[in-house]
């Protein structure tokens, strides 16, 4: 009778932790380089919004941008997969009191854009507005 307390004891703390393990979400880095008008961003953020409106749930992805190179593992916050609103952030690198990024090179940029549940290159530039 023991013996099967045990185990019965046993097989529900296996359960319970096998359960605790399997809401983990699984996340894909991206990483790549970001441009402004063909020339590497001295210094920003990317993020990677999901698109609920397309039925993309979860988290957001984040990454700093230096020298126009991001990638989210340095952060931890990759992505899921699916339909994301990516914002960009650019800035020219020289740092102020009231500016730890520098002066903005352009507003905020925002696209839509479907990425795959894959560890991921994401290239982008951002055109300069005459």
């Amino acid at each position: 009778m023991r013996l099967a307390r045990t185990a019965a004891a046993a097989a529900l703390a296996a359960a319970l932790l096998a359960g605790c393990g399997g809401n983990e979400e699984k996340l894909y880095d991206v990483s790549g380089t970001v441009t402004h008008d063909g020339k590497p961003i001295p210094k920003g953020y990317i993020r990677f919004e999901p698109d609920a409106s397309k039925g993309t749930a979860g988290q957001s992805g984040f990454a700093n941008i230096e020298n126009g190179k991001f990638d989210t593992a340095v952060a931890g916050k990759g992505i899921r997969g699916g339909a994301y609103e990516v914002t960009i952030g650019g800035f020219d690198g020289k740092v102020g009191p009231d500016a730890p990024f520098g002066q903005a090179l352009f507003p905020e940029h925002r696209l839509k854009k479907d990425l795959p549940a894959e560890k991921q290159t994401f290239d982008y530039d951002v055109k300069k507005t005459r």
